[in-house]
């Protein structure tokens, strides 16, 4: 027994792999294993963060990464690669974490599927789908036919068809999400498309498992047919799993403390279960990914499923995945191409001129079904899991498996760039709105809001705030609630439009069980039922569409801008990234949202407003309004409880307090609300603006230009002012007081010694403008977003807790008196 015992443990050890007693100590299983490892999944990290900047899907890196370490790339049997990489006592190692990685993928795809969104499409959405799915299915098997004969099996050119056809959800959503388009019309008829077409993609790879089926060679011989075989056992398999598995698991997370909290037994378990249904269905002629992907669909959307994909996604993506990519791009044989060529460069452009001709008879414009061609030819895994199939069977000849999974990647590849210049040639002959500020909104216009909400504590002040500006049943109101959600770890970026009037569902979030969803999807759910309440409680011209953005801090800034230009909106609402706690004082409890604040006020392409809530939620506006038992129930502030809202506007002069001012004209016309307009007047004892050192004008012309501008901005402010006066003076609703300044610390102390018995302050930001009555104030601001006024308004040792609401009038305003227009007692200044 003992020698037997000594050979198998010198058989097991390999003395091939001691390193000085072999020229190849690579060679052995395990070393190989561990090679192979770390160069797929170093060239899959390296090739993901090299196409991070050109918006590339994670299937191009995965896929480029699989070819560079193709044994043909390098050449000669003598290099490396061959000698080492591609050794055949570690295939089958190599094989067997390959195919593990899709087992565990397709059981994502299934927990991560949902079939409701299906139902609630319109027709016009279903029957585009179906042209954009039969159409390239279609144009595949001709292709076959022309380019191929029959005789690698049956039916092989449904392989064709079937990745054609085919479209990756998650490829398309990040393709949106990167290039910012998830916003826009198309972005959002795409995601619908994109939906359908993954649920009919999953049918198509059943069926080509089916047709891929081979007679059983164990006992278990059947007489029927091995792809009637098939099919019957998985219409069998799927109802074992959603008769017994379904409500088997539904009990198990009952039991288990409302599915709040899972073992580790009970984790491992669920995955023990995950190859057993892979191995009853290989067993059976199918692959183990169809059991995996049938049990994923039968355990119900929740904490369980989101639980699952945590444990264990990062480990199936960023290790095991790779070597799936690695494995299929081995057998791309470049020598033997034949008519490959040919097919990619020709059929990447199926799905644009499928979708060209679909719109002919979907009433679907040219352009858009151009673009929605393209934008569906981004494939994913379930593609190179068929065309994998199709050559393991020997259905594909080693050509046409090339051709097509050059095709996956090429047609996936220009998806972003394509769309690049669509989207700015979309941009470039779309009509400019014109409603880009609220001085320059016509008065019978749609006075169309964006607003933002960081956390629900923000819900209360910005609907409050909202509820002051609908002042008019003649006068329309549009609302567009979004509530911007950090993006965290490996979720993607989603954006979601929520129905008016219900909380949003699993489907809302396109079927999505991960974790980090579904606890914003709840966060979400408060947002829409506190703006559905307001839109019930407001004139019935005031329309409300709430929508949820997850986006990465960077960017968030760029999905604000693309919704407020699809949605030709006036102003943006952001609050402010600190709260107030229960001692009065700032808290900052949205800190990463700062630099959010300050790249809209950046780059937004309409006027910006950034709220700073100290008792305004506190605001009770009408008996019943939502806002009092929402956000910072916790404050005391008894006094500010009542239904008359009291609103002070600070003017300095310029632009921006020009835009302050129309705000707040706007809102005095509430029949509640009272407007005390207080302007500072730089007295006689100021100093001389020339005397004022001007930041960044080192040069004498760029002081005399500032000079020249300050001068002219006085002379709009008076001419504006002198019409304000005039048409508010029969206005027992606004109050018009003077006060004198010669300096900035005189400025200061006056607002200190002021009554502050308001509401609400509204101040101009005061951007780009050089006056006396702010000298000195900017230097030590604390919060240069606020302005030199807004920051000495929420500043610690300012006496009073007064909810300050900042105002940036859009950059590219005309600089110019508007004519005047009276409408119910109300003077506005609308654009010419």
């Amino acid at each position: 027994m003992s020698n037997n015992n000594e050979t198998c443990y010198a058989n097991f050890i390999d003395k091939e792999r001691t390193w000085g007693e072999n020229e190849a100590p690579l060679l052995g299983p395990l070393p190989n294993l561990v090679l192979q490892l770390t160069l797929a999944m170093a060239s899959n990290l390296i090739f993901y963060h090299l196409l991070q900047p050109l918006h590339q899907p994670r299937i191009v890196s995965d896929i480029i990464s699989g070819l560079i370490l193709n044994p043909g790339i390098w050449g000669t049997d003598s290099n490396f690669v061959r000698k080492h990489l591609w050794v055949e006592k570690g295939m089958t190692n190599l094989t067997s974490l390959a195919n593990l990685s899709v087992l565990y993928l397709m059981f994502f795809k299934g927990l991560q599927m949902d079939f409701t969104p299906i139902a609630r499409l319109r027709k016009k959405t279903l029957t585009l789908t179906a042209a954009l799915i039969l159409l390239p299915f279609a144009v595949g098997c001709s292709l076959f036919f022309w380019l191929h004969d029959d005789s690698h099996g049956r039916a092989t050119y449904v392989y064709w068809g079937a990745v054609m056809a085919s479209t990756s959800f998650p490829s398309l959503a990040s393709i949106l999400a990167r290039l910012k388009l998830l916003c826009t019309e198309l972005g959002r008829e795409a995601l619908s498309l994109g939906m359908v077409n993954e649920v009919c993609c999953m049918i198509l790879l059943v069926m080509v498992i089916a047709l891929s089926a081979a007679p059983s060679s164990g006992k278990l011989k059947p007489e029927l047919d091995p792809t009637i075989f098939v099919l019957l056992f998985t219409l069998l398999f799927g109802i074992f799993c959603f008769g017994l598995i379904r409500p088997f698991i539904r009990w198990l997370i009952k039991r288990t403390n409302d599915g709040e909290n899972y073992s580790n037994t009970f984790i491992v378990s669920m995955f023990f279960m995950v190859m057993a249904c892979g191995l009853v269905t290989e067993f059976f002629g199918a692959y183990s990914m169809l059991g995996a992907f049938m049990l994923g669909l039968c355990i119900p959307h929740g904490h369980l499923a989101s639980t699952l994909i945590e444990k264990m996604e990062d480990c199936v993506l960023g290790v095991l995945l790779p070597l799936f990519f690695m494995l299929v791009c081995r057998d791309v044989n470049f020598e033997h191409f034949d008519t490959g060529v040919f097919m990619v460069f020709s059929t990447v452009l199926v799905k644009p001129l499928c979708g060209i001709l679909a719109s002919f008879f979907c009433n679907v414009s040219f352009r858009d079904g151009a673009s929605l061609g393209v934008l569906l030819s981004s494939q994913g895994l379930v593609s190179v899991v068929m065309i994998a199939i199709g050559l393991e069977r020997g259905h594909l000849p080693n050509g046409a498996f090339s051709g097509l999974l050059l095709y996956v990647l090429f047609s996936t590849m220009i998806v972003s760039p394509a769309m690049s210049l669509v989207y700015k040639s979309m941009i470039s002959n779309s009509t400019p709105y014109q409603h880009r500020t609220i001085q320059g909104t016509r008065p019978y216009a749609d006075f169309r809001v964006v607003a933002c909400i960081h956390s629900n504590r923000n819900i209360s002040s910005i609907v409050n705030l909202l509820g002051i500006s609908d002042i008019s049943p003649q006068l329309p109101m549009s609302v567009f609630a979004i509530h911007l959600v950090e993006l965290i770890g490996r979720s993607a970026a989603m954006f979601v439009v929520h129905e008016s009037g219900n909380a949003s569902s699993s489907s809302s979030w396109g079927g999505s069980a991960n974790s980090f969803f579904s606890r914003q999807r709840v966060q979400s759910d408060q947002v829409v039922s506190a703006f559905a309440s307001f839109e019930q409680e407001h004139h019935a011209s005031t329309k409300v569409q709430t929508l949820t953005v997850v986006s990465s801090i960077d960017t968030m800034h760029e999905d604000i801008s693309s919704v407020v230009e699809d949605k030709r909106a006036t102003l943006v609402l952001l609050p402010f990234h600190k709260q107030q706690g229960m001692d009065g004082k700032l808290e900052d409890t949205n800190t990463e949202f700062r630099s959010v604040n300050q790249n809209v006020m950046a780059s937004a392409p309409c006027s910006v407003g950034i709220l700073v809530d100290r008792g305004l939620s506190l605001l009770s506006l009408m008996p019943s309004s939502p806002a009092s038992s929402l956000g910072n129930s916790s404050r005391h502030h008894d006094d500010l409880q009542r239904s008359q809202p009291c609103i002070a506007m600070i003017y300095i002069g310029g632009p921006d307090d020009r835009e302050a001012l129309s705000y707040a004209w706007r809102m005095s016309a509430h029949p509640l609300a009272t407007l005390t307009v207080i302007r500072f007047i730089v007295g006689d004892h100021a100093v001389d603006i020339e005397q004022i050192n001007f930041a960044g004008d080192k040069e004498e012309d760029g002081i005399l230009t500032t000079m020249t501008r300050t001068e002219k901005e006085k002379e709009i402010d008076d001419e504006f002012m002198d019409e304000f006066r005039e048409r508010a003076m029969n206005d027992e609703s606004i109050e018009y007081i003077e006060v004198v300044s010669n300096s900035g610390d005189e400025t200061v102390n006056l607002l200190r010694g002021m009554e502050h018995n308001y509401d609400l302050y509204v101040v101009g930001r005061g951007r780009s403008m050089i006056s006396p009555l702010t000298v000195g104030i900017a230097e030590w601001s604390d919060s240069p977003e606020l302005g030199a006024i807004g920051d000495v308004l929420v500043n610690s040792d300012f006496a009073a807790h007064v909810s300050v609401l900042v105002v940036q009038q859009y950059a590219g305003a005309r600089l110019h008196v508007h004519e005047k227009v009276s409408l119910d007692g109300v003077t506005v200044i609308p654009s010419s």
